[in-house]
């Protein structure tokens, strides 16, 4: 109870800071993907989120603000994982960021598994500072430091390593022509679009789920279409079709491990407030604590998002 005060007592104090000219929003979001591992054997995955947001502009990330954010899925297996006969699992994704002037706080917490947070294999976070140290009409770089924690991965001799200090930045580039970011917050990441304000872009991301392999390095790629770019909705209404990498993990009860990879071709559907992505997996892999014991199914996979901003 007294965490629970203290933490309310902090982000009281944040919000009051924030100038008078701050907006606040609440925004919910109902999603439910379906990803076929076998023949007749689904993953469904009920989802919903919701964010509070207390910011000066929506539309600069730099500006000052209070974000808070968290996200509930259940996972239900058809085909039972484990040796137990696991069928449910849960995602939980606690955010957090406060900005004042050109310094940044942010803290990100996320779980998954047969028992959310029940050790330090199914949990993985950080929190970070940064500083703005570079801001123009063209550019933006920030650089910090943070702790991220979780099962890494990564070893000294026979050691596991479970927390890494490490420094963060962020570089981001815009003109015309491309929009694009370099950033080490927690793992390396990349993202680039070209001709941002265009009605037909290339937009692409990139990032690492681990180092075991090249299979670890995450992608998605698409090509995005704006139908109504000069209507009041802008760039709320796209159809884009796409490639990517998706890796995603789980932790039993005992401690093991279950995930799968795949890569995918898609196509997606936003309509204002809502999203919907269908497509087809290929070349992927079943693993068990990270090695590669199987093939994934050859199937497809579908995803429906609703949000809605207050």
């Amino acid at each position: 109870m007294k965490k629970i005060f203290f933490v309310s007592v902090i982000l009281l104090f944040a919000e009051a800071v924030l100038t008078a000219q701050t907006k606040k929003h609440v925004v919910p979001m109902l999603g439910f993907q379906m990803l076929q591992t076998d023949e007749k054997d689904f993953v469904l995955s009920p989802s919903a989120a919701l964010q509070y947001m207390c910011v000066e502009n929506l539309e600069d990330p730099s500006s000052d603000g209070l974000v808070l954010a968290a996200g509930y899925a259940l996972n239900h297996h058809m085909q039972p994982l484990g040796s137990d006969g696991v069928k449910n699992t849960h995602s939980i994704n606690l955010f957090g960021s406060y900005t004042f002037g050109k310094n940044s706080f942010v803290g990100i917490v996320n779980s998954e598994g047969e028992i959310p947070f029940s050790s330090i294999q199914a949990v993985n976070g950080g929190v970070m500072y940064t500083r703005q140290l570079v801001k123009t009409d063209n550019i933006s770089f920030v650089f910090g430091a943070g702790i991220i924690v979780g099962d890494l991965g990564l070893k000294i001799k026979d050691l596991n390593l479970y927390c890494l200090p490490l420094p963060v930045f962020s570089f981001n580039y815009k003109n015309d022509i491309v929009d694009a970011s370099v950033s080490l917050l927690g793992l390396p990441s990349l993202s680039l679009t070209l001709f941002p304000e265009a009605m037909v872009r290339f937009k692409g991301n990139c990032g690492l789920a681990g180092f075991k392999s090249a299979r670890d390095i995450t992608f998605d790629c698409a090509l995005v279409y704006y139908p109504f770019l000069e209507t009041k909705t802008k760039d709320m209404i796209y159809i884009s079709a796409g490639i990517m990498n998706t890796v995603s993990n789980t932790v039993l009860r005992d401690r093991i491990k279950y995930g799968f990879q795949y890569y995918s071709v898609y196509g997606e559907v936003s309509v204002t407030l809502v999203t919907l992505r269908c497509g087809y997996n290929f070349n992927g892999t079943n693993r068990i604590d990270d090695e590669t014991v199987s093939s994934f199914y050859k199937g497809f996979f579908g995803s429906l998002t609703a949000m809605y901003m207050f």
